[in-house]
């Protein structure tokens, strides 16, 4: 057994252990597209060794859904109290408006409709991380997931550098940007580099708004499992009709359990960021082996039409995102 895994949880491990090590040398890079980057760059210029594959299978599934349902420590109802009803019904605008402008773009564009649908959660919730927690409740391919977080990764990157110069022209005050940024920005560690450069005390009010948004992924990771389900029984998959698909997922309903305990027990700061970062890691590995399994040949199929798309849904998404701090006065 040991023989069988050891390797391939090896070169997965190095991989993802490059991949926050660049992000802890520079902050702004997300470590769970590089994950997928790297094991896009392996399998492509190089060959994904058949050592590998059982590990490869394990962290594809397994590994990838604990890590989801960890993700549940890292919603806070303290952070809702924080923003108040106006930040809720700020978020909850927000996010509602970028999914489902999203998935309008995508038929403007004529893309996949799940393509646009993991683009507008991640563009809507918190990026790379929200497009690995719906991707086993979607039908969108290695291949659309690669191209997700890659155009999420990019967009949030650029938004560190334009939104602050935009911040400044507009004469926003450091509550309004922070609250922007929150609410506009993908990756976490996106929010704090844009809210870092602008200065004072941007990120206290960035992080705020943002944790609010990850609230926001429990609620739709559930509509999700339920949407992928119906799918699958109209489709008259086997798996639903022997019951070996359960009504919602235990990874959600993990999810949901670890939020609960999060939320009413008082858990130390350490024991807390160490079960964060367990998360990050075991999605980091999960994302190297979805990212092992895509080809270049396949990305240049999706074509141009994605990017395009998702350029001008963040320049919509952030104008949005900015009218709702203003109107609501977060």
């Amino acid at each position: 057994m040991v023989k069988t895994y050891a390797p391939g949880f090896g070169l997965i491990g190095l991989l993802v252990a490059l991949a926050f090590q660049i992000n802890n040398m520079q902050s702004a890079s997300s470590p769970l597209a590089l994950c997928v980057g790297f094991g896009f760059l392996v399998a492509n210029f190089a060959q994904w060794p058949a050592f590998a594959a059982p590990a490869t299978k394990v962290s594809s599934k397994t590994i990838m859904r604990i890590g989801v349902a960890l993700l549940g420590a890292q919603v806070s109802v303290v952070s809702l109290k924080e923003i108040g009803l106006k930040g809720v019904i700020t978020v909850v605008i927000v996010v509602t408006f970028t999914i489902f402008g999203i998935l309008g773009l995508s038929k403007l564009f004529k893309m996949s409709g799940e393509l646009g649908l993991l683009i507008g959660v991640g563009f809507g919730v918190c990026g790379a991380t929200a497009v690995a927690a719906i991707k086993p409740q979607t039908r969108a391919t290695e291949e659309e997931t690669s191209y997700a977080i890659g155009l999420i990764s990019l967009c949030g990157t650029l938004s560190i550098f334009v939104l602050p110069l935009i911040g400044h022209a507009l004469n926003l005050d450091t509550r309004e940007f922070g609250a922007w940024a929150g609410a506009a920005v993908h990756d976490v560690g996106q929010v704090v580099a844009t809210a870092s450069v602008w200065g004072d005390d941007a990120d206290k009010y960035a992080i705020v708004v943002k944790l609010a948004r990850v609230c926001l992924l429990a609620p739709i990771v559930l509509i999700l499992s339920l949407r992928h389900r119906r799918w699958l029984t109209s489709q008259g998959k086997q798996e639903v009709q022997t019951a070996k698909v359960p009504l919602i997922p235990y990874f959600v309903l993990g999810f949901i359990a670890v939020a609960t305990l999060n939320n009413i027990v008082d858990i130390n700061d350490g024991l807390h960021d160490n079960i964060v970062l367990l998360s990050k890691l075991m999605l980091g590995a999960g994302l190297v082996a979805l990212g092992s399994g895509v080809r270049w040949k396949a990305i240049r199929a999706i074509g141009p039409r994605p990017m395009a798309m998702g350029m001008l849904a963040w320049v919509i998404v952030a104008g949005v995102a900015l009218a709702a701090v203003k109107v609501t006065g977060l």
